[in-house]
């Protein structure tokens, strides 16, 4: 049971508690899975009960385990059983810890919990894995977790999200209600569900959220999505094996129709250090009747021409770097319709692997004042490298081009003169599963051939760039 100080009147004590709380969460941020820095049991046990005498906000705690005839939530021994309670009485600067368990939607067209409650520019409300335990969410309906219209100021961090692919056949998939193959019925959650949604529609859009260490898989919808928002963080995710059944065209990462919270300079959305892999879509998108997207990460129309939208043209930056994305139907990486986004050190090995689509591995489309910089692109088959389809503005410099079936002839759209074309970058274990390892081997040709003003300021592990007298290529730093 925590102790619980109710009343701090010395401002010296609210500031430690408020350090505490960003140390605790910086930790686990850099605790990501087969690589960084790894702290002991013992100092996160120490800074977590720290935390606790600090009674400025309330932690409450979910166990699905939990037995209690009455229970408020307030400690392990009187935790929920179910998240969705405690995420009804969160306030500004209050943090969810939930335990282990198998965590699922009460209905069948319900999430497993929505956040409905806002936290403040200094108070963030977090959802959190209890410190070294690992909940689970398994979901047949639309969401996972469902961030509604108008939240703000909330980090959801450290859970493992489970769609119903597995319960799916591609078969029954392609004659589901609304689809292309039977217009008949209601679109049905159980092959459309996505993993982590942020949802702007409406009147409010959402803003200041943060998505990071989680892990999505098997969802017949995307994985992480956001649309009419703005301030996103997208880090630290493994998302895989998404948007196989959907017929809405979704992806593994994906930002839509992004909206002007304010007008300030800097990043005001970042995607980040996240690993994505199978993402695919097998069922014909509704309105052409294609197969389309099924996208590692994609920037999506930050115009606002689609679908009626009046939210006008978005102006805020967007930073893309140390992201791996391999084995994708569609493309690693990618913009369409949208301006002002710095795709920088990444990786993007062997995708466009969806027959239907060869669009590339790294590329903007229809965009303004969007960078390339610092990437390794790698295609296989006759599969094209890139992509430069009516762009303006473009910089594209020090990227490394590799295709691993015909060495010398990768198909190249653009390039640079400080670009690599057709050496292999040597990654030390390039392969079509979750094991793949895309650091690169000493005498790699990426090794400080990195531009020398525009680079990631660290690595996928947190390791410090540039190593030497220059950054290296891609989203490790040897």
């Amino acid at each position: 049971m925590s102790l619980t100080i109710k009343k701090f009147n010395n401002k010296y004590i609210k500031i430690l508690c408020k350090k505490l709380k960003s140390l605790f969460f910086a930790i686990d941020s850099k605790r990501k899975h087969n690589s960084g820095i790894y702290y002991s049991r013992f100092a996160i046990l120490i800074v977590f009960t720290l935390m606790s005498l600090c009674g400025y906000a309330t932690n409450y705690y979910v166990s699905e385990k939990s037995n209690n005839n009455k229970p408020n939530g307030l400690s392990t021994a009187k935790a929920f059983k179910n998240i969705q309670d405690a995420a009804h009485l969160t306030k500004p600067g209050d943090t969810v810890f939930v335990m282990n368990g198998n965590y699922t939607n009460a209905c069948p067209a319900c999430n497993v919990f929505d956040v409905t409650k806002s936290g403040s520019k200094s108070k963030y409300i977090v959802f959190i894995n209890y410190p070294n335990q690992h909940p689970k969410l398994n979901f047949n309906g639309w969401a996972g977790i469902a961030i509604n219209s108008g939240v703000s100021y909330v980090k959801v961090v450290g859970f493992e999200v489970t769609g119903n692919n597995a319960k799916v056949t591609l078969a029954k998939a392609l004659v589901q209600p609304q689809s292309c193959a039977n217009k008949k019925g209601t679109f049905d959650p159980q092959y459309n569900g996505n993993g982590i949604t942020i949802n702007g529609l409406g009147k409010k859009h959402a803003h200041h959220i943060v998505i990071a260490n989680n892990i999505v898989h098997d969802c017949g919808g995307g994985g992480i999505g956001a649309s009419h928002a703005d301030y996103i963080t997208i880090s630290g995710n493994t998302v895989y094996n998404t948007s196989w059944y959907t017929v809405f065209g979704t992806s593994g990462i994906a930002l839509y129709q992004f909206w002007n919270y304010d007008n300030s300079s800097g990043y005001h959305n970042v995607i980040s250090g996240n690993k994505c892999y199978n993402n695919k879509s097998l069922v014909p998108w509704i309105k052409q009747c294609i197969v389309t997207d099924g996208n590692g990460i994609i920037i999506d129309d930050f115009r606002s021409k689609q679908n009626g939208s009046k939210l006008g043209d978005y102006n805020g930056r967007t930073l893309i770097e140390n992201n791996i994305c391999w084995y994708n139907g569609g493309t690693g990486i990618h913009t369409f319709q949208s301006d002002h986004i710095d795709i920088i050190n990444n990786t993007a090995y062997c995708n466009s692997q969806t027959k239907e689509l060869n669009a590339g591995q790294i590329l903007s489309g229809l965009g303004n004042d969007n960078r390339i910089i610092n990437n390794i692109l790698v295609s296989d088959s006759e599969n094209v490298i890139n992509s430069n389809y009516t762009n303006t503005n473009l910089t594209y410099e020090n990227n490394l081009h590799y295709n691993i079936t015909y060495p010398d002839k990768a198909i190249i759209a653009v390039s640079s003169a400080t670009c690599l074309n057709n050496v292999n970058p040597s990654f030390v274990y390039p392969a079509n599963n979750l094991k793949a390892d895309f650091r690169i081997q000493k005498g790699s040709p990426a090794i400080h051939r990195g531009n020398t003003v525009v680079y990631s300021t660290s690595d996928y592990e947190g390791n410090k760039r540039a190593q030497g007298h220059t950054a290296d290529i891609g989203a490790y730093e040897n």
